[in-house]
């Protein structure tokens, strides 16, 4: 049975590295109606630096901030254009890249410049193999994709840089590092930066799939972050292939899921408001398998005396985050930020 004394002795190494002082350059900015897009860098632990888009509201008042995560969909020649529309600055492939990826996951809202306009200062980071920390090749069938690069081999290509997560994985484990671990603490150090800001009130995050599971993870071992919610990423061990997919590599930390279902480990979250949402239709995370594990998830609450902070909801529909979660996802946050 897990107990909440073995359940924090487990999460005793899950240490998140703490930054000295933020360290944030401003690499480009642009003027939208109602705010302003940054393109910035900032270090977060040994020598990496991670490129960001920061989204201020013009006004020059305090405001919420979110941290968004943007979601794995095999597609690595994006990151934080996932949710931001790119500067105009940026090479067109990456542009068509992030329009045609908008259009068909987000019912053609780039959902950060959303939430800025709605009074949010937002935060949206590069993972490490998307976007700004892609490869070579990947860079390359971008090229060919979405620009006028020939297409000569493009499949070969693709099939080059999803098999190349293994590697990304299999090269920081060599040293000593899990990629998911690495992960967190670097959202953990965009929270910090982000509660840092002169015009930043309390931080909130979220994401989509991959993102759902980096949110989740990150208000859940990170102070700074006060609320979150997840869109599409919460599930049972048992739905999970075996072995793990290539795309699995980046959100694994053995020695958490060894031990405990994906629930149990969101008992770290409670007692702070949170949001998960699921498709019933989701065909990477089974209605019941998921049903099942928001009811784990609800009893943790009990258990900690937070009843009533988690909401655990089903949409109809799929693996997506239309118009209509948008709004409930807004609901849900400005009612704890705002």
């Amino acid at each position: 049975m897990l107990t909440l004394f073995t359940f924090l002795l487990a999460m005793l190494p899950l240490k998140l590295w703490q930054a000295e002082k933020p360290d944030m350059a401003v690499l480009a900015s642009e003027q939208r109606e109602g705010y302003t897009c940054q393109l910035v860098e900032y270090r977060t632990f040994g020598e990496e630096r991670v490129q960001a888009y920061l989204l201020s509201p013009a006004d020059g008042e305090k405001h919420p901030g979110l941290v968004l995560l943007h979601d794995h969909g095999a597609r690595f020649d994006i990151g934080k254009e996932k949710l931001v529309r790119p500067l105009a600055g940026t090479p067109k492939h990456i542009q068509e890249s992030a329009r045609q990826w908008v259009r068909d996951g987000f019912d053609g809202v780039y959902f950060a410049d959303s939430l800025a306009s709605l009074g949010y200062v937002v935060l949206v980071p590069d993972a490490l193999y998307w976007g700004s920390r892609s490869s070579a090749k990947c860079r390359c069938w971008s090229r060919m994709q979405f620009g006028d690069a020939p297409k000569d081999g493009i499949r070969e290509l693709k099939q080059e840089v999803y098999e190349g997560q293994r590697a990304v994985y299999d090269s920081l484990h060599r040293r000593g590092v899990i990629w998911a671990e690495q992960t967190l603490n670097e959202d953990a150090a965009a929270a910090r930066l982000l509660k840092s800001l002169p015009n930043v009130l309390e931080v909130g995050c979220f994401g989509w799939s991959m993102g759902a599971h980096r949110a989740w993870l990150l208000a859940a071992f990170c102070e700074e972050v006060k609320t979150g919610a997840a869109l599409c990423w919460m599930t049972l061990k048992r739905t999970q292939a075996q072995p793990p997919s290539a795309s699995d590599y980046s959100m694994m930390i053995p020695r958490l899921r060894s031990r405990y279902d994906f629930p149990d480990i969101g008992r770290a979250l409670a007692p702070k408001p949170f949001l998960f949402l699921s498709g019933r239709t989701d065909h990477l995370f089974p209605e019941e398998a998921t049903a099942e594990a928001f009811r784990t998830l609800q009893q943790h609450y009990r258990e900690e005396g937070a009843d009533g902070a988690l909401q655990t909801e089903f949409f109809e529909g799929g693996h997506h985050c239309g118009k209509a979660q948008q709004r409930t996802l807004v609901r849900f946050l400005d009612g704890i930020l705002k």
